[in-house]
């Protein structure tokens, strides 16, 4: 079973409502101007090229797994809520971590302040300021066309309430996951304990609540809801980690964006937890000096590597994203009634191919 298949399958049936959805809801608005034209045209474009789409995955499956009747609603469009959360939350993400890029293309914020540098010719600051507040608008945008794709799905009225109310949990628990991470960036009180609160909030959110989304409007069990959401955990923990690894010894060319980001935000990965406990004095002393460098060389992260590959911090990553693989795995097995076992393989196949990533 090739997981990129059912993926590529999600991603096409994710395409095709997305543009229905905005069809429907004005995406093209009338008396917005010449410009109004540019920032949705940009908009559409950032949402609908590119992306995994694993959270809709997840809704979907999840939705099969209990047995969901594709009769009461479309679950295709429900599970737009959490991809348009998500991408919403790149799209600030971009602006907090200072990125000039997102799947291989110039960031939306990189695309207005290159607009307004052609157009204006200010100064860089005003150029970039101007680039940073149109993703900051687009953010913003995704998160009621979230809440509409719920309502406008078609589910009874009971379950879309139960499904909006997933859905604004995770909203919250994203923020205060980001609350979490930017504050250790200040601090530097990032600890293991801190981390995984940390990831089960700004990653675990959005993956915990897309099963739960599609469990409600399946009309799952809370047996069914609570061995999905164990899932997700572990799933959860472990694609943080993967994206803690990709980010320092990724290829650029494949992530779609440069490595070594995380140092220069001197953000608190666990590898740099790991190597921070584990490491000599010198290796300690070095990080110090090198995390939340701005001017970062290429040799200086060959050298911050090296650290985490000898300190142990590497292997000790990779140790945590398989236990918390299997976690995930096991989880499935104590859903009451069991679920239904093609949705069930495809999530346990999906939590193999996420730990084997390259981007």
């Amino acid at each position: 079973m090739d997981i990129r298949l059912i993926l590529k399958s999600t991603m096409d049936a994710v395409l095709k409502e997305l543009k229905a959805l905005f069809n429907e809801n004005g995406m093209k608005r009338q008396n917005l101007g010449k410009f109004g034209d540019i920032f949705y045209n940009e908009f559409e474009d950032y949402l609908t090229n590119g992306g995994k789409r694993i959270r809709p995955f997840l809704v979907k499956t999840a939705f099969d797994a209990v047995g969901g009747d594709p009769k009461e609603g479309n679950i295709v469009r429900a599970s737009l809520s959490i991809e348009l959360l998500h991408n919403g939350s790149l799209l600030h993400d971009d602006v907090i971590d200072k990125d000039e890029t997102r799947r291989g293309k110039p960031a939306f914020h990189v695309i207005f302040r290159g607009l307004h540098s052609e157009k204006k010719k200010e100064t860089f600051e005003k150029a970039n300021d101007f680039g940073e507040a149109m993703s900051i608008f687009a953010g913003d945008l995704c998160f009621p066309f979230a809440i509409e794709s719920i309502i406008q799905s078609g589910f009874p009225a009971e379950l879309s309430n139960k499904a909006l109310r997933a859905f604004t949990q995770a909203f919250r628990e994203v923020i205060d996951g980001v609350i979490i991470e930017t504050g250790d960036i200040i601090l530097h009180d990032g600890s293991e304990e801190t981390y995984k609160k940390m990831v089960d909030l700004k990653t675990g959110a959005l993956i915990r609540k897309a099963v739960e989304i599609g469990a409600i409007l399946g009309r799952g069990t809370e047996a069914q809801i609570e061995a999905l959401v164990g899932y997700c955990s572990g799933i959860g923990t472990a694609f943080q980690i993967q994206d803690d690894i990709l980010g320092i010894f990724g290829k650029p060319n494949e992530l779609g964006k440069p490595v070594g980001g995380d140092i220069r935000e001197n953000k608190q990965t666990i590898l740099r937890i790991f190597a921070m406990k584990k490491g000599t004095k010198d290796q300690i002393k070095r990080l110090s000096e090198l995390h939340g460098k701005v001017d970062l060389s290429e040799n200086e992260i060959i050298e911050v590597r090296k650290i985490f590959e000898e300190s142990g911090a590497l292997d000790n990553a990779y140790e945590m994203i398989k236990q918390a693989t299997q976690e995930a795995i096991n989880s499935l097995e104590k859903a009451d009634p069991p679920l239904i076992e093609k949705p069930k393989k495809h999530l346990v196949t999906l939590a193999n191919y996420l730990v084997d990533r390259k981007k």
